[in-house]
């Protein structure tokens, strides 16, 4: 047997080495398992993954709900500096023909069109009629689509007439109106029956 100069025979010395890094690689592994950064970031992501996962599947499982429906005002006819006895009236048309407006004294406004009203006839140096859908839903894709004619009598019409219409997509449009007969159709929509003439 060979010694060596601290008195400890080399083979021993390699075991004893052996052993001491062994319990060294037993000893870092129980840290890092239980408490380094690296373990704790790793958790982390696991529990993020999860949790991603988890908020993907209610995505998934989410369902948009929509407003129920609900009184809009679709068109509206506004006018201002006319004189005493201007007259302007609104008429609304649906899909099937049916009509909303004013047809002659003896009958006065006729609300023809299902779950909608006119606001009444208005005459007078300013003020406004207008169409309400009475089952419009605020992002619904079913929504109907309506078309429109304004009548600005003379003689002396209002200086200053517009419309204004709601599509059935909920945007906004306002257009300015001149004397006589004007017909307001939205891309897609109904068009004015050609047969009707201001009253």
């Amino acid at each position: 047997m060979q010694v060596t100069g601290n008195g400890i025979s080399p083979r021993w010395g390699i075991v004893a080495l052996v052993a001491f890094l062994g319990l060294a690689v037993m000893a870092g592994g129980s840290a890092t398992a239980s408490g380094s950064p690296q373990a704790l970031a790793a958790k982390k992501c696991k529990k993020h993954r999860r949790s991603a996962d988890a908020a993907k599947k209610k995505k998934c499982k989410r369902k948009i709900v929509l407003p129920a429906p609900a009184p809009l005002v679709r068109g509206k006819l506004t006018w201002s500096g006319g004189a005493s006895n201007s007259e302007v009236d609104l008429h609304a048309f649906d899909s099937s023909g049916n009509h909303t407006g004013w047809i002659d004294p003896s009958s006065g406004v006729v609300n023809g069109i299902p779950n909608a009203v006119h606001s009444g006839d208005v005459h007078g140096a300013s003020g406004a009629e207008t169409f309400t859908d009475n089952i419009f839903v605020i992002g619904g894709p079913a929504n109907r689509e309506f078309s429109y004619i304004a009548c600005v009598y003379d003689p002396n019409p209002p200086s200053s007439v517009s419309f204004t219409g709601v599509a059935r997509n909920g945007q906004t449009s306002t257009v300015p109106i001149s004397a006589g007969q004007t017909a307001l159709t939205v891309p897609g929509g109904p068009p004015v029956p050609s047969s009707f003439i201001c009253p």
